[in-house]
């Protein structure tokens, strides 16, 4: 779940156990005479339940949505947030590299790597199709830039260090055409349904051409 949809559904669950709270208050207070203190501490359960049913419901629906088992879902949620992480640290350190030449490619890289993290996670059960990128790619990347932009930092450069900067940066190029063909990978189902939709849309306009001759391509 997004962020913005995360802090709505938890404002949505407080105003209800906020609601259930004076209700609960109301009806032991008045309706069972109960003293407010008893009247308090059942209003306060009430609520604190109503909070957590409706998380554990709303997290149950999700869950079902996906397609997903439960502990396959929270594993996929703990890979994701991993992966969220190690992107900071990409863009981080590629960033911190001041590099014209490697201006375009690191905005390529962070583009392609932050698409996939957001397909994933409006899809989780898609993760499996990034395993990839997310077991090994990724980490490669993040480990590389890191030690390309820690030797760019140093003030005297060696020829052995400067022989390790050309070879990381051939690497990192590499590297950057395996995590395109991540994302490719990824959007390849949705490559072959628009396929099929163009396909019989092709065939309804020709079945509509041959029904009534007068219609122009």
């Amino acid at each position: 779940m997004k962020p913005i949809a995360s802090f709505f559904m938890f404002v949505l669950r407080l105003s209800l156990a906020i609601a259930v709270f004076f209700a609960g208050l109301l009806i032991c207070f008045f309706g069972f005479d109960k003293t407010l203190l008893l009247s308090s501490v059942y209003s306060l359960i009430a609520s604190v339940a109503s909070f957590y049913g409706v998380k554990a419901l709303l997290s149950n629906r999700m869950v079902k949505d996906t397609g997903l088992t439960r502990s396959e879902y929270k594993y996929i949620h703990t890979q994701l947030r991993e992966g969220k992480a190690k992107i900071n640290r990409l863009q981080k350190a590629m960033f911190s590299v001041r590099n014209v030449i490697t201006i375009k490619q690191n905005y390529d890289v962070l583009r392609v790597a932050k698409k996939i993290q957001s397909i994933v996670e409006q899809e989780p059960k898609r993760f499996y199709q990034a395993e990839e990128f997310y077991y090994s790619h990724l980490d490669s990347m993040v480990e590389l830039t890191e030690k390309y932009a820690f030797l760019t930092k140093q003030p005297a450069k060696t020829s052995e260090m400067k022989q390790s900067l050309n070879e990381t940066r051939v690497t990192i190029t590499s590297m950057v055409d395996t995590i395109e063909k991540d994302l490719f990978k990824l959007l390849n189902d949705d490559m072959e349904t628009l396929h099929l939709e163009l396909d019989y849309a092709k065939q309804s306009i020709e079945r509509n051409k041959n029904r009534n001759p007068k219609i122009k391509s």
